[in-house]
C-alpha cells in the first residue's frame, strides 16, 4: 500500500515560501500535472472545437487531456457521449489528439507529449454495472465455472469493447469515473486486466468525489462516496497500478476555497502527489466553482506545505472562464502560471498537416451540424473557425 504516514499533526502550518515552492520536479517531470476534461466536442452551431490552441497558441503546459465520456452499454456497444467513438463527427478530435501526443516541452526531461486518456463512466450509469464491467465480480473468480459462465462472458464482452477502443484510438490511459455502485473485486479485476493488456507505461487513474478519500463516509459509502467500494481498500490491493486520483472537489463533495479538505485527505494517509484536484472551469457546470485568485492561493499554500501535489484537472474545456467559449484556453493558461510556469509544450505543424486538419475539420463539422457525411463541400460557409495554416512552423 502506498499511503503516506499521517503528517498533518506534525506539519508547520505557518510555513512561509521556501525553496521547495515551484521548483521543477527532476525525477517526475510531469508533476504537478495540469489536466483538462474534453467532453463538449462541438459548439452550438455544430462546429468542432479545436484543442490545438491549448498548446500551440498559448504555450500552456498541459500534461494530460481526458476525452469524455465513454459509456459501455449492456447491449454490447460502446459510445463516446451519444455516438460510437469512431463516428466521423470525432475526426477532428482524434486527428488533433495525435498532434498533441507528439508535442514536447522545452525543459530538460521533456514530457514526451500530452497524454490522451479516455474517461469511462461519469454521471450516466451502466458502464460499471453487474451486466457490464462488474459482471461476476462477486463470484468465486473461476471464469470456467459453469454457473459463472454467463456473467463472466458479460464482463469479457464489455471489457473487449474498452480494450479495442483504447487500441484503435491509441490512448495513453483511462480515467475510471465510477458514479454507480460497483464491487471492490470488480474494480480490482478491471485495473489488473488493463495493466496486463497495456503494460507499465499505460496510465490508469480514478475519479472519486473528494470525500470518498476520507473518513467513515468515504470508506462506507453514502453521500461521501458514489462508487460503492472503499478507495482505501482499492489502494491497498492495486495502488501500485493506479497513477493518481482525480478527486472531484465540487458539487457538494468538498471544495477548494481553502486547503482544509485536501489536508484532511492527506491526514487519512494519502500521498499529496497522488491527488489531482478536480475543479469546475465555469460556474455553469455545477456547484462549488472557486475563482482563480482564491483557488490559486490554496494551491500555492498546499505546494509550500507538502513540497508538491498531484496537480489540477478542470471540468471542462469548451467554455472555461475567464475566456469563455471564445477563448476557453485562458483557464489552463492561468493554471500554467500557478503550476508549471517554467514549461512550454511545442508543436511542429507542417503545411501538409494544416491542410489535412482543415479537411478533417469540415468532415467533423458536417456531422456536427447533422449533415450527411460527405456533403461538406455543399455548405454555405465551409471555412473552419480555427486557422490551421497560421500554425505552420515546420518543413515537410
Amino acid at each position: 500500500m502506498r499511503f503516506l504516514l499521517p503528517l498533518v499533526a506534525s506539519l508547520p502550518w505557518a510555513v512561509t515560501a521556501t525553496a521547495l515552492e515551484f521548483q521543477p520536479n527532476r525525477t517526475r517531470p510531469e508533476l504537478p500535472r495540469l489536466m483538462l476534461y474534453f467532453q463538449t466536442t462541438h459548439d452550438a452551431a455544430g462546429r468542432p472545437i479545436s484543442l490545438l490552441p491549448l498548446v500551440y497558441k498559448q504555450h500552456i503546459a498541459l500534461t494530460h487531456l481526458i476525452v469524455a465520456a465513454f459509456h459501455i452499454n449492456s447491449n454490447g456497444t460502446i459510445h463516446l457521449n451519444d455516438h460510437p467513438p469512431s463516428h466521423p463527427r470525432y475526426s477532428t478530435l482524434w486527428t488533433e489528439a495525435r498532434i498533441l501526443q507528439s508535442s514536447f516541452t522545452n525543459t530538460s526531461g521533456g514530457s514526451g507529449g500530452v497524454k490522451i486518456l479516455g474517461m469511462l463512466g461519469g454521471a450516466a450509469a451502466g458502464s460499471f454495472a453487474a451486466s457490464t464491467l462488474d459482471a461476476a465480480a462477486d463470484g468465486d473468480g473461476d471464469d470456467d465455472d459453469t454457473e459463472a459462465a454467463g456473467p463472466a462472458a458479460a464482463f469479457e464482452r464489455s471489457y473487449a469493447l474498452l480494450r479495442e477502443m483504447v487500441r484503435v484510438h491509441k490512448l495513453d490511459g483511462v480515467d475510471l469515473d465510477v458514479e454507480e455502485p460497483m464491487t471492490l473485486r470488480g474494480m480490482v479485476r478491471l485495473v489488473r486486466r488493463l495493466r496486463a493488456d497495456f503494460g507499465p507505461r499505460f496510465v490508469i487513474s480514478l475519479a472519486p468525489v473528494a470525500t470518498a478519500l476520507m473518513g467513515r463516509q468515504g470508506r462506507r459509502g453514502g453521500w461521501g462516496n458514489l462508487s460503492g467500494f472503499d478507495y482505501g481498500a482499492l489502494e491497498r490491493a492495486v495502488g501500485e497500478e493506479v497513477a493518481f486520483y482525480n478527486a472531484q472537489f465540487y458539487n457538494g463533495f468538498g471544495g477548494m476555497g481553502d486547503t482544509r479538505l485536501f489536508d484532511a485527505i492527506v491526514a487519512e494517509g494519502w500521498e499529496p502527489e497522488r491527488i489531482v484536484i478536480g475543479q469546475l472551469t465555469s460556474p455553469e457546470h455545477g456547484g462549488g466553482f472557486v475563482k482563480h485568485g482564491q483557488f490559486g492561493r490554496a494551491v500555492k499554500a498546499l505546494r509550500r506545505r507538502y513540497g508538491e501535489i498531484g496537480g489540477v484537472v478542470g471540468w471542462e474545456y469548451f467554455n472555461a472562464v475567464p475566456g469563455g467559449i471564445n477563448e476557453p484556453w485562458k483557464w489552463a493558461e492561468s493554471m500554467t502560471k500557478i503550476l508549471r510556469p517554467e514549461k512550454k509544450p511545442i508543436l511542429h505543424i507542417t503545411k501538409k498537416m494544416a491542410e489535412r486538419l482543415t479537411r478533417v475539420w469540415m468532415v467533423s463539422a458536417a456531422e456536427g451540424r447533422g449533415s450527411r457525411f460527405g456533403t461538406a463541400e455543399r455548405w454555405v460557409d465551409p471555412e473552419p473557425n480555427v486557422d490551421y495554416l497560421a500554425m505552420v512552423n515546420a518543413e515537410e
